[in-house]
């Protein structure tokens, strides 16, 4: 039975995936790459610096990585000063588990980025366990960010269900030996979450009792 489960933050917390798309498209054009939306949403859920390479690789262009990953966040995280978009359920989802099962926040993003979201939606005591990209290495599909989180939340892998919106985060899920539940999110392209345990495209499909019983 499911003891805890773990959200995934842009895409599944926070609906951040136009922002993110925004802030990339303007940092490629600035060095001579013309993406569209539909074109940059076909990396998402990859680890900004991994699919910059291959982007850059794909385009014979040059550039430091780290730096472009800086600038997007820098952008990224402008926006979010002015609004914060809330993915639908989300925040009812959370309450609703909040002193029945165990939860976590666990995010590929930048941890003093997950912090600030984290702090401006007031969900520091609403989770048993927090942490964003600097507390582990490798990105997912790797499944290292979440055993983290169950080493955390001592809590084992297969009763862990992560919520997750991109086909990497679900393998992730998966290589970990946890349940997975794959929520459909428009701003993250044509994801593949077939190998997920539910797909869903509302949060507010899970109740407490689907979830324990996945």
């Amino acid at each position: 039975m499911i003891e805890a489960v773990i959200f995934d933050m842009d895409g599944v917390v926070i609906d951040s995936g136009l922002i993110h798309n925004t802030a990339e498209q303007k940092i490629l054009k600035s060095i001579g790459i013309d993406l569209t939306f539909e074109e940059i949403r076909k990396y998402a859920g990859q680890a900004s610096t991994v699919w910059f390479k291959k982007v850059l690789s794909e385009h014979n262009k040059i550039a430091d990585l780290k730096e472009l990953e800086n600038k997007k966040f820098e952008i990224v995280y402008a926006e979010l000063k002015k609004n914060i978009p809330v993915v639908p359920g989300a925040l009812e989802l959370i309450d609703l588990l909040n002193g029945k099962l165990k939860t976590a926040l666990a995010s590929g993003s930048p941890k003093k980025f997950v912090n600030y979201v984290v702090s401006k939606l007031g969900l520091y005591d609403k989770f048993d366990a927090i942490t964003g990209y600097g507390d582990f290495s490798k990105p997912k599909p790797d499944p290292e960010l979440f055993l983290l989180m169950s080493k955390k939340l001592n809590v084992d892998p297969k009763c862990c269900l992560v919520i997750e919106d991109a086909y990497n985060g679900v393998l992730a899920a998966k290589n970990a030996g946890m349940k997975c539940v794959g929520y459909v999110n428009k701003y993250s392209g044509n994801q593949d979450l077939s190998k997920a345990d539910l797909i869903i495209d509302d949060l507010t499909e899970l109740s407490l009792y689907k979830i324990q019983n996945l």
